[in-house]
């Protein structure tokens, strides 16, 4: 563990929360939850699209980023399809390769997903 002093984050927003996955990718795209607090579930729906699934209801869906750990370049991007955290507490994302075709993460391959929600109304 790092022996420092860190401070409090800060953001206009009123409380931000930030919730953090590691998802191996197996055979076929399957995605594995390695360590994820906060999150429930994370599914594979097609070829590239995955719908995660949070524990809790969140005011509003702030920011979400994708960044995936391989050891082999792999030209892909990831986008937000829809989300629903006040609802269902699912967001679905998609990732693709060249000419926007949607394509599994490469086997053995690790996805680190960052999610920031809103919890509260104040501000809105």
């Amino acid at each position: 563990m790092a022996n420092r002093n860190y401070n409090r984050y800060q953001a206009l927003e009123k409380e931000v929360k930030a919730l953090y996955a590691d998802v191996d990718i197996g055979a076929a795209g399957a995605p594995t939850i390695v360590k994820a607090l906060g999150i429930t579930s994370i599914a594979r729906d097609s070829d590239g699209v995955y719908t995660i699934t949070l524990d809790d209801k969140y005011t509003r869906l702030l920011h979400v980023d994708v960044k995936q750990l391989v050891s082999a370049a792999e030209d892909l991007t990831f986008q937000l399809v829809s989300e629903d955290v006040a609802g269902s507490k699912e967001i679905s994302l998609r990732c693709l390769a060249a000419a926007a075709v949607e394509t599994d993460p490469s086997n053995g391959s690790k996805l680190l997903i960052k999610i920031e929600l809103k919890n509260s109304s104040v501000g809105e």
